[in-house]
């Protein structure tokens, strides 16, 4: 893809270091992150991603001395990344329940994964509206722009997408 960097193999001296690196350094970083966040998940997905982002800039990291503290600002910051995203979709569910009509579904939060295989299920139109609503956090004129359609056509995107993954919800 155009754009995106492209990760060089190590070579075996620095395969090995990198290697200890993850040693010493993983554990370590689940353990705080964990601590931080209070969700080992997150912290161990955001520590994998942080080791990713280290093996692919290596040389240039290691060029500038110890990667551990790049390493753990970049686990910080993939963690809050994740936590952020999960508030957004627990946002989502509340304005489900605050704007659906009878029988309001009581939702406290929902597995991203799981709140992306429900937005998965809209059609594209309305995907896109709710991603970038609820995702991104855009306006609905910001979306109307983004999309090249009328603030009331991303107000009708939005509102079916809303009933659609409540009744999505429902059924689960």
């Amino acid at each position: 893809m155009r754009g995106l960097p492209v990760a060089s193999a190590l070579d075996s001296a620095q395969m090995a270091s990198f290697e200890r690196v993850v040693d010493r350094q993983a554990q370590r970083l689940v353990r705080s992150l964990t601590s931080i966040f209070l969700d080992e998940q997150l912290a161990a997905d955001a520590v994998q991603d942080a080791f990713i982002q280290l093996y692919k800039h290596w040389g240039e990291v290691t060029a500038k001395g110890d990667p551990d503290p790049w390493l753990y600002r970049v686990a910080v910051n993939r963690a809050s990344d994740y936590r952020r995203a999960l508030t957004r979709a627990s946002r989502l569910f509340q304005r489900l329940v605050k704007t659906a009509p009878a029988d309001p579904v009581c939702v406290d939060w929902v597995p991203r994964a799981e709140f992306m295989s429900m937005l998965s299920q809209l059609p594209t139109r309305q995907r896109t509206a709710a991603a970038l609503y609820y995702e991104a956090d855009l306006s609905v004129a910001e979306i109307a722009r983004v999309m090249e359609i009328s603030e009331g056509a991303v107000n009708s995107h939005l509102h079916r997408a809303r009933m659609a993954l409540r009744k999505i919800l429902e059924a689960t």
